[in-house]
């Protein structure tokens, strides 16, 4: 009867041994994962910065564009400006004719 608690004990041992042993290797492959996905996250924000960066220069190079252009024909602003209110009232006369002949 010992010898077979004796055994019981060995085998229960094997057992525990080998729980423990796979328990520690997922908890391995857990903490990696964690590390692999801080690493992403972190290139992400990178590439992101970046791109936020670029779009930044992008915007301010074509607010430099357009003042140069307004700064260089001040009249250009005015013309359209005038030419818009000129279509404006070509329309309104077109919409008048239209209702005296309706």
């Amino acid at each position: 009867m010992t010898a077979f608690f004796i055994f019981l004990l060995f085998v229960l041992n094997i057992f525990t041994i080998f729980a423990i042993i796979v328990l520690y290797l997922r908890q391995n492959r857990l903490s990696m994962l964690e590390k692999d996905q801080k690493a992403v996250i972190g290139e992400m924000e990178q590439l992101l910065s970046g791109y936020l960066m670029e779009m930044k220069e992008d915007n301010e190079t074509l607010v430099k564009a357009i003042k140069n252009s307004v700064a260089m024909n001040p009249e250009h602003g005015q013309k359209g400006q005038e030419h818009g209110s000129i279509k404006e009232t070509k329309e309104e006369k077109q919409e008048k004719k239209n209702k005296t002949f309706c």
